[in-house]
């Protein structure tokens, strides 16, 4: 794999290129880039043809090793790699050791290896192990097995024992490395440990930079976090200091990869600190909860999201009532005012009483909106306006509550689209707010409507006392 940066912004964000894969030797991939997360190399939700609907058929995705531990036989008999193992010929692919939907149980690392947890229970991870699944899944690019079972909370000691493991993992995953016929041409990246201790991380940095790794494909940031939506409430200024320690001593022409369900502003605070590659497991984690990604990532001025991340084929809009009726499929005086009868009884229903409007589930990040909620029983309008997305252009608001409400199965379908498409676009407005050094005003943008939301929850839950 090949990496060169062609921009630097005033605010820190690189613009770079990916190229060179293994299974993609003539395409290139723009970063700050997202991956998409899977379950079982599969995207959550979608099938083949849904899936591309939503991302070009040469989109990458991220693969956790822990989905199939028990599976290695079958991966080495089928002997084509998991991408055409579950049908996504052509999508390159990135394998890291958990899967960072997932929160990761601490305590279970010991001398035998990395614990993984599977539908059978406990799975424990060698070199050896992981290196043979490894070769299986025929990977672009891959995570170096680490103990990065580091949180916040961890002692000195839970450190030191977590870099000494990890050295020994390096070393032993290197030699293994060379030694496979199977992992030839296949980027390591090599993991950037230390915890929450920003001396430790440059100790470890300075010590992976004398190792000379000539066969490093780039750097995985870790240990910052154990997986799983705790990482949503991580906020940029707990961490982008942590990670530029790791990154001091590092070669600026390899890529740098930071997986978890990071929110938007830790994203771009990320991204200001020199990360080039994230993960789509906040959108998938929003979907599982019957959330839609409603935050604003276009900055005024900047090129339609639309670009190079969407297939063409899907890009539409919604009809107008007056397009429809002069198409003969409009709807009657009667259906019109119907509807807007719905929506005002609606609106009353918001503003009489909020304490029927939402229930514990109800609750979501201030990034999104919850379809179990409610108010959005009438609002006959898409989930977002302007949105290109398939489920936008086709459903209404209230169409999708009810989908909801009757658990029904379409419902994460439709919203794994919807969010998959905003993550996508929010990368697209990220290029190019980098290119044209306007980094700071994507934040901007997005923390306005963050502290506009937040008041809005503040006003709701005053009166909900009262």
């Amino acid at each position: 794999m090949k990496f060169v940066v062609e921009r630097v912004s005033k605010s820190g964000g690189r613009l770079g290129q990916l190229s060179q894969l293994r299974s993609q030797p003539g395409v290139t991939h723009r970063t700050p880039l997202t991956l998409v997360a899977t379950a079982a190399g599969s995207p959550h939700h979608l099938t083949q043809d849904v899936f591309h609907l939503v991302a070009r058929k040469d989109t990458p995705l991220v693969v956790p090793a822990q989905h199939f531990c028990q599976y290695v036989d079958t991966l080495q008999s089928y002997k084509k790699g998991v991408a055409s193992y579950a049908a996504l010929q052509g999508h390159s692919v990135c394998v890291t050791v958990q899967d960072a939907g997932q929160a990761t149980p601490c305590g279970y690392n010991d001398k035998q290896g990395v614990s993984t947890w599977t539908t059978a229970g406990r799975k424990v991870f060698t070199p050896e192990s992981y290196i043979e699944l490894v070769e299986a899944l025929a990977p672009d690019w891959y995570e170096v097995l680490n103990d990065a079972d580091t949180p916040h909370s961890a002692a000195k000691k839970r450190l030191a024992k977590a870099t000494a493991a990890s050295k020994a993992y390096l070393t032993q995953c290197l030699k293994l490395h060379k030694e496979s016929e199977g992992l030839q041409g296949v980027g390591m990246l090599v993991p950037l440990l230390g915890g929450h201790d920003q001396a430790e991380r440059r100790r470890w940095s300075k010590w992976v930079a004398e190792q000379g790794v000539t066969t490093a494909g780039g750097y995985a940031v870790l240990g910052l976090h154990t997986n799983g939506p705790d990482v949503e409430q991580v906020e940029a200024g707990a961490v982008c200091g942590l990670v530029e320690a790791s990154l001091e001593a590092q070669p600026q022409e390899l890529p740098r990869q930071a997986s978890g369900a990071w929110n938007p502003l830790t994203v771009l605070g990320l991204v200001g600190s020199g990360v080039d590659i994230f993960d789509s497991t906040f959108p998938c984690l929003v979907t599982e909860r019957r959330g839609a990604l409603t935050f604003p990532h276009r900055l005024m001025g900047s090129h339609s999201v639309a670009d190079e991340d969407t297939p063409k084929h899907q890009v539409k809009r919604l009809r107008t009532d007056s397009e429809e009726a002069k198409e003969g499929v409009g709807k009657t005086q009667r259906q019109v005012e119907k509807q807007k009868k719905d929506q005002k009884e609606g609106q009353e229903i918001d503003g009489k009483d909020m304490n029927h409007s939402h229930d514990a589930e109800a609750i979501t990040s201030l990034y999104e909106i919850s379809l179990k909620d409610i108010r959005y029983r009438t609002v006959q309008e898409p989930l977002v306006a302007g949105c290109e997305c398939y489920t936008c252009c086709t459903f209404t608001t209230a169409y999708l509550h009810h989908l909801t409400t009757v658990n029904e199965l379409l419902a994460p379908v439709l919203l794994s689209i919807h969010n998959l498409h905003h993550w996508l676009g929010f990368f697209s407005s990220i290029r190019a707010a980098i290119k044209t050094d306007r980094l700071p005003d994507l934040e901007q943008l997005i923390q306005n409507s963050v502290i506009l939301r937040h008041h809005h929850h503040d006003t709701h839950n005053d009166t909900n006392k009262s």
